[in-house]
């Protein structure tokens, strides 16, 4: 609705790029966003994306899970287009998250399963509920190396074999953007209103960044005194309480549910 977040400073931990729907609906709606690019994402060598194929036809995976659009764009860059379209055709295709959907579906991938929940417990919910004898079973996932291991754990103990590919890391943004500085004098003078925090590895990478933002400007930031904090997830306000930050948790672990959750309580 327009209006809603009129004159309020919405934040989030992503590229410009990465925020431009978030951006765009921010705006709409009467509200400025600020994208803070917080972490890169670094690939590994070509030869990740060629175990993925080789593991997928020799281990003939029932299903492959993909946890975000940042694996699928980095797997087919890594792997080829049509090489991973072929590969994919022989196994049940999961998307977590409607966003990692749409990347999957623009590629031009059959999705086959999309849990409730836009989360590692939302993929393990549904293969324990869909599944009748889920023992046997095998599920591969191209993941980041900074993810959890709550998604193969849990559905190892269902008797899953789950297979792993790391197929990126994921490391603090090496350049301080302007941005940055400017955010950190508006959030110092309670402007910011809102701050989402989009994944753990975000919220470790903002931390590093604003140490050194302050350290510049000889202060600093107890976020949760000077801001509202938003997560996407559980996993996200985690490492939140780690630092002794209280945060609002969106019930929908996207970005979109984040902002609905932030135009609620700003």
């Amino acid at each position: 609705m327009p209006g809603l977040l009129k004159n309020k400073i919405i934040a989030i931990t992503r590229s410009e790029r990465d925020a431009k729907e978030f951006s765009e609906l921010v705006s709409k709606q009467g509200g400025r966003p600020i994208a803070l690019p917080t972490i890169e994402i670094v690939p590994k060598e070509a030869e990740v994306g060629q175990e993925f194929l080789e593991k997928l036809r020799k281990e003939k995976h029932d299903y492959c899970a993909f946890m975000s659009p940042q694996a699928v764009s980095v797997l087919f860059d890594l792997a080829g287009n049509e090489a991973v379209l072929s590969a994919l055709k022989s196994t049940t295709v999961i998307a977590v998250g409607p966003k990692t959907k749409e990347v999957l579906q623009e590629r031009g991938v059959k999705v086959g399963l999309v849990p409730e929940k836009f989360s590692s417990a939302g993929l393990v919910e549904l293969l324990s509920s869909s599944i009748k004898e889920p023992a046997g079973k095998k599920i591969i996932i191209p993941r980041s190396g900074a993810a959890n291991e709550y998604a193969s754990e849990a559905l190892g103990r269902l008797g899953i074999k789950v297979d792993e590919v790391l197929l990126y890391n994921v490391r603090t943004s090496a350049t301080i953007t302007p941005v940055w500085h400017e955010f950190a004098s508006l959030l110092r003078q309670k402007k910011v209103d809102a701050i989402i925090f989009t994944s753990a590895s975000n919220v470790s990478s903002f931390f590093e960044i604003m140490g050194i933002v302050s350290a510049a400007s000889g202060s600093l930031l107890q976020l949760d005194e000077l801001t509202k904090v938003v997560s996407i997830g559980p996993f996200t306000s985690r490492e939140l309480e780690k630092r002794q930050i209280k945060c609002f948790q969106a019930e929908e672990h996207t970005v979109m549910g984040a902002l609905k959750l932030a135009t609620q309580i700003v």
